[in-house]
C-alpha cells in the first residue's frame, strides 16, 4: 500500500511527457496473474530445495534453517 502511495505523489509531481515516459518504460515490465503465479511457485520449489540438506548445494536460492523460538516484542 506505502507504495501505491508512494507512485501517486511521484505521478502528482511529474508533468504529463513525464509520466508517458514513466508508462512506457512501466508497461514493458506488466506480468499476467498467470505469470506471476508460476514465478511464485517457482520460488517457493527454489526456497525448499535451498532449505534441504541434499538439495542445498543445487538450489538457486540458498536458505539458512533458522529456529527462531519468539520474536523480540515477544508475541511468539
Amino acid at each position: 500500500m506505502i507504495a501505491s502511495h508512494l507512485l501517486a505523489y511521484f505521478f502528482t509531481e511529474l508533468n504529463h511527457d513525464q509520466v508517458q515516459k514513466v508508462d512506457k518504460y512501466l508497461y514493458h515490465m506488466r506480468l499476467s496473474d498467470e505469470t506471476l503465479l508460476d514465478v511464485s511457485n517457482r520460488f517457493s520449489k527454489e526456497m525448499e530445495k535451498g532449505l534441504g540438506v541434499d538439495t542445498n548445494p543445487t538450489a538457486c536460492v540458498k536458505m539458512l534453517p533458522t529456529f527462531v523460538r519468539s520474536t523480540p516484542d515477544g508475541t511468539g
